[in-house]
């Protein structure tokens, strides 16, 4: 019984100096948390994101030109304004995975087509016959095919879009 009863005692001064971390490696962590989170800010300064629009296109083959309609929802109409690049996805075509036209927004339509999907508004390009992907083969497009397409809106660094509702708050406030 007594081996079991084997405790060994400290001072009080002894377990203090045992339970505390030292200063220095408090201040070293805090340190580097502070640094981490400085780079972090700094860095998303920089990055910036693509805000985009998601739609179809219908491409149809005029006598030496390509007609491209987009079909954008009401309710996105607002952001869409000519100039603005749009990125046409061949994905779901076979054979034409990866493929992709660049071009801009020439003529936005203002008047609204209600179908059974919903409102839209219509947005017309005019490319040439013979046009060219990124990829460099030239599309001949013979009848009207309906692509992926993205329209480009927005460009903005993380860092705005994480003080923007913040911001927006304070200017409420006003």
């Amino acid at each position: 019984m007594d081996e079991k009863d084997n405790i060994e005692l400290r001072s009080e001064k002894v377990r203090n100096l045992i339970g505390q971390i030292p200063p220095v490696i408090i201040r070293a962590g805090i340190s580097v948390i502070f640094f981490i989170i400085l780079v972090l800010l700094f860095g998303s300064w920089f990055f910036r994101f693509e805000y985009t629009i998601k739609t179809t296109a219908t491409i149809n083959q005029n006598t030496d030109s390509l007609f491209i309609e987009l079909k954008i929802p009401a309710n996105e109409i607002s952001k869409i304004k000519t100039g603005q690049k749009v990125i046409l996805n061949f994905n779901n075509i076979p054979n034409l995975y990866n493929e992709k036209i660049v071009t801009e927004i020439q003529t936005i339509s203002h008047s609204l087509e209600i179908t059974g999907d919903g409102g839209f508004f219509n947005v017309e390009i005019l490319l040439p016959g013979k046009t060219k992907t990124e990829s460099g083969r030239t599309l001949s497009i013979k009848k009207e095919i309906k692509v992926n397409a993205e329209i480009i809106t927005d460009k903005i660094s993380l860092f705005d879009r994480i003080t923007e509702p913040i911001r927006t708050l304070f200017n409420k406030l006003e």
